[in-house]
């Protein structure tokens, strides 16, 4: 039977490694909001080469992109601050005075138990406020996957290690 990759039902993460590796304590999980996540090779690039005249190129160049994985939660003061940085005070979440993000190692665990790993991401989060009465206010978290500084480690991996 096929494995396929369905859904992600959690997103562990930590802090990686002092070496750039992917953090060894993924001790923070989150179970991201229904239908939010969006795990997105960017457009790349693609430059044609022509001989004068010609109809097709000679040499084709494309150049790819990054990823980028969002998901969301719902908006409390320990995900505000996760996410958004600033500081609880008093029961009340106060947002910071200059821009924040944050670098994490993540693991998304889809529906069926494939996980992905992502040794270093720059992450971000963005409130996004309910219009209706009935409606969750949520943080947008944004994930710009990124090269690890670890030289033998792949930016991303899919899959169950084989035995």
């Amino acid at each position: 039977m096929a494995n396929y990759i369905l859904g992600v039902k959690t997103v562990k993460y930590g802090t990686p490694t002092v070496d750039g590796g992917m953090a060894t304590l993924l001790n923070k999980q989150v179970a991201p909001y229904k239908e939010s996540v969006t795990f997105e090779d960017e457009e790349g690039e693609v430059v044609k080469h022509f001989s004068e005249g010609a109809r097709y190129p000679f040499l084709t160049i494309y150049s790819a992109a990054g990823t980028t994985f969002k998901f969301s939660v719902p908006m409390d003061n320990d995900s505000l601050k996760e996410w958004m940085g600033g500081e609880i005070v008093n029961g009340q979440w106060q947002a910071p005075r200059s821009n924040f993000q944050a670098t994490k190692s993540l693991e998304l665990m889809t529906e069926f138990d494939i996980p992905i790993s992502i040794p270093k991401a720059t992450c971000y989060g963005v409130r996004r406020f309910g219009q209706k009465t009935t409606d969750i206010s949520l943080i947008e978290i944004s994930a710009i996957v990124e090269l690890p500084e670890k030289a033998d480690l792949s930016p991303m991996t899919i899959g169950v290690v084989e035995a």
